[in-house]
């Protein structure tokens, strides 16, 4: 039997290859300083690359809007509360994961919105100080053992089946809030005295 060549398409790609994906859009980043509140209450001056834009839906009445922000017009983002989820039981103890559940967003202008989620890019937050570069959470996992939490021993009880997973107690070193989002040009390089 006569054997026929493969019929080749334009440009030397076999028929039937796979073509690559289109890339995703590069989304424009921005670096900010930022005051990050931890959950246990210390606070620190960082710098950070963010995305300069953040677009979502909000309700207000019994409409629903899409909304784009600009980071460096946002004053403040807090999480108010954390929605839990079981994710392992053993004898050593069950472990909770912890996901921001209310963020409350406000910009510099007055308007505030709530969400039920937080924006993918803020889950993790890559950021620098005097002291060196580092990374803070806003989800995080604790162990119920021995009728308290191991992490967050002052928390409240542990979650029951059925009830409501919310809770407002943050890892302590879990982000609980942003401030500042001033570009990083404007201000003084981190870790500069701020004394005027």
């Amino acid at each position: 039997m006569p054997t026929v060549p493969e019929p080749k398409a334009e440009g030397g790609a076999r028929q039937g290859a796979r073509r690559a994906a289109p890339k995703a859009a590069k989304v424009a980043q921005l670096a900010v300083r930022l005051k990050i509140h931890l959950g246990d209450k210390s606070m620190l001056m960082a710098e950070a690359t963010i995305p300069a834009s953040y677009s979502f839906t909000h309700k207000k009445g019994h409409l629903q809007y899409n909304q784009t922000i600009r980071a460096e017009d946002i004053r403040e983002l807090a999480i108010e509360s954390y929605r839990s989820r079981r994710v392992s039981a053993a004898k050593d103890g069950e472990v909770y994961e912890f996901e921001p559940a209310t963020i409350r967003i406000e910009l510099k202008d007055g308007q505030v919105f709530k969400l039920n989620y937080l924006f993918k890019d803020l889950r993790m937050l890559k950021a620098r100080n005097a002291d060196g570069s580092f990374s803070v959470f806003a989800y995080f996992a604790d162990t119920w053992k021995a009728n308290s939490w191991q992490e967050r021993p002052a928390a409240a009880e542990r979650p029951r089946e059925g009830a409501s997973a919310l809770t407002r107690s943050a890892h302590p070193a879990a982000y609980t809030r942003l401030e500042y989002f001033e570009p990083a040009e404007k201000t003084p390089a981190a870790g500069e005295a701020q004394d005027r």
